[in-house]
């Protein structure tokens, strides 16, 4: 998984050394090569006996941030900054030498726009990201261009939990649109990453498990969630996997979902939408409940869809 979003001219410059979980000053990523000129590398490890938030300037990773929060407020707007989260081992069937999760209930402002915040881990299960309390979403996203990248978000100990939520237009201060959400898993949830009126999003190579109510969800409280690019996803046992109602011009191809195969409307539902493209999903179902387990033929066109005994020839009604 890459630290950046933006390729690296400078990457395979930094001195070589064994893989480690924590930071160090020889690490690839303390090479201080940007992706953009004059950009901030910013560190975090709540792991890390000498983190600390206060009079803390985050970028000498050695002594990294305890909470993203306090990296977050470091970040300038549009100014190429990432933050790097350090690797832990809090998934349950781990080892937990660095057992301390990233507990936080983050709130992105629309002032730090533009910013990364990427799971330094080889896999998403190797950081993981709780929210801090009940009925709270663990990123809650109010700012344009924003990447997340790299993390588990779960739940273990709360109830009513959301991975990620993106809102504009709640205030006049919500202005989340743009959000690319990438490589991250998101399990023992009630919602995934859910959307309120958040313009060309794209989510894709995440990974969604065991979410209780929808994975990918346009909550449509202010207004909908529109062209997005949602591909390349796996979903298992999830009671919704793509829920978008009334949202239009949204490219959903190649997502694999796998669960309640008689469900309805559980697996790709675009009621009341428009101009939306389905193409090449992979759906564990037949294609006799193909047109009970999505929905619907006028929300746009439905191509080259796969399900368990071939592929259907009408879009579902």
């Amino acid at each position: 998984m890459s630290g950046m979003n933006v390729r690296d001219r400078n990457a395979g410059f930094a001195r070589g050394q064994e893989q480690v979980v924590g930071f160090d000053r020889d690490t690839g990523i303390d090479s201080q090569s940007y992706g953009a000129p004059g950009a901030h590398i910013f560190y975090v490890d709540p792991n890390n006996t000498q983190a600390t938030d206060y009079g803390n300037a985050g970028r000498d990773p050695t002594t990294p941030l305890a909470t993203v929060a306090a990296a977050v407020a470091l970040c300038r707007d549009h100014m190429g900054d990432t933050i790097e989260v350090a690797g832990n081992d809090a998934w349950q069937y781990a080892p937990h030498f660095r057992p301390t999760a990233i507990v936080e209930s983050l709130v992105i402002p629309y002032t730090k726009g533009g910013i990364r915040i990427v799971g330094a881990g080889t896999n998403p299960l190797g950081v993981q990201w709780e929210p801090a309390d009940d009925n709270e979403a663990c990123i809650t996203v109010r700012a344009i261009d924003v990447l997340i990248e790299g993390f588990l978000f779960t739940a273990p100990n709360n109830t009513g939990a959301t991975g990620i939520h993106s809102e504009w237009g709640v205030t006049a201060t919500t202005l989340g649109e743009n959000l690319t959400v990438r490589g991250c898993m998101f399990h023992d949830l009630d919602y995934g990453i859910t959307m309120d009126y958040s313009w060309y999003c794209q989510l894709y190579g995440n990974a969604f498990d065991t979410i209780s109510v929808g994975a990918v969800i346009n909550t449509s409280v202010t207004g909908d969630a529109d062209y997005l690019a949602i591909h390349d996803n796996s979903f298992l046992n999830c009671t919704l996997a793509i829920s978008l109602l009334t949202s239009d011009g949204n490219f959903i191809y190649n997502n694999r979902v796998n669960g309640d195969a008689n469900g309805a409307n559980n697996f790709i539902d675009l009621t009341g939408g428009d101009d939306n493209l389905v193409a090449d999903n992979y759906l564990a179902c037949t294609i006799a409940l193909y047109d009970t387990t999505c929905s619907d033929a006028t929300s746009g066109a439905w191509i080259n869809n796969h399900c368990t005994d071939g592929a259907p020839v009408a879009p579902p009604t």
